[in-house]
């Protein structure tokens, strides 16, 4: 009788190896519905993304940058598109995330004479009416042109005091065309809950909680370059979601010369 539960627990403990490992297999490949291989670019390129609670057009614009978040292919290497997106007062003005922050906000679209939603800017440049074919168009073009700048960033937080410092070393890497430039340092949240926006827009993604560097960004003079700012959290974000978003910028041109992404907590 022994000796027969021994062999049926060999038995089970031969096969268990096996379902594992065929059951991972079918997870994987059931999850993993697409064939999208990143191609290779030249830089990383910065969409900011002007939206509202009550912009019913602004759905579409949200799920096609959803899909880019998603690295699922809507762009030629959609892990170089970091994405900033700020809620303005069209039409909806009660917007709460807009309101959260109206200065800022509104400053931001002030800079670029946004008036109406959706609307973006690719580094600096306007992207004209929504549709994801223009669009995409687009920053695959950007991926392209001129590399200016690298930027390297770290962070640190302190869980207690709900604070931490962004480092940025930036690295001129071609001779910009421009001198005015400015450097932003902008946290974001991912996944905002807002269950009664009117749009139905329930949980956005690179939502712009506060510009470290102020709306018009701190003057730099670009070269090699470290630059350190202390940051907080406000008690209604959430750490894990929150990232830092670094980009240098000509405050009259517009163009972004280089833009980079981090974590607050890792």
């Amino acid at each position: 009788m022994k000796k027969l539960i021994s062999n049926r627990i060999l038995k089970y403990l031969l096969v268990l190896p096996l379902a594992v490992i065929l059951y991972g297999c079918e997870s994987n490949d059931t999850s993993t519905n697409s064939v999208y291989i990143p191609q290779p670019v030249n830089k990383k390129v910065l969409v900011e993304f002007y939206t509202n609670a009550g912009c019913v057009p602004c759905i579409a614009a949200h799920s096609y940058l959803d899909q880019i978040k998603e690295n699922v292919g809507a762009t030629k290497n959609d892990t170089s598109v970091i994405i900033l997106s700020y809620h303005t007062k069209y039409p909806y003005i009660l917007d709460s995330l807009y309101r959260a922050n109206i200065v800022q906000n509104q400053a931001r679209a002030d800079y670029y004479s946004v008036n109406t939603t959706p609307q973006g800017r690719l580094d600096g440049s306007n992207m004209d009416q929504f549709s994801s074919s223009t669009w995409g168009a687009q920053i695959n073009a950007e991926f392209n042109t001129m590399r200016y700048l690298n930027i390297v960033l770290s962070t640190t937080y302190d869980d207690l005091l709900d604070s931490g410092t962004v480092t940025a070393n930036i690295t001129l890497l071609n001779a910009l065309p421009t001198s005015n430039t400015v450097i932003h340092m902008v946290i974001t949240e991912d996944d905002v809950e807002y269950v009664t926006a009117p749009n139905g827009v329930t949980n956005p993604d690179d939502v712009m909680r506060y510009m470290i560097t102020g709306q018009n960004g701190e003057a730099i003079s670009v070269g090699q370059n470290t630059v350190t700012k202390n940051f907080g959290s406000a008690p209604k974000w959430v750490p894990e979601n929150l990232h830092i978003i670094v980009f240098i910028q000509d405050a009259d041109t517009k163009q972004v010369y280089g833009v980079e992404r981090v974590k607050v907590i890792k």
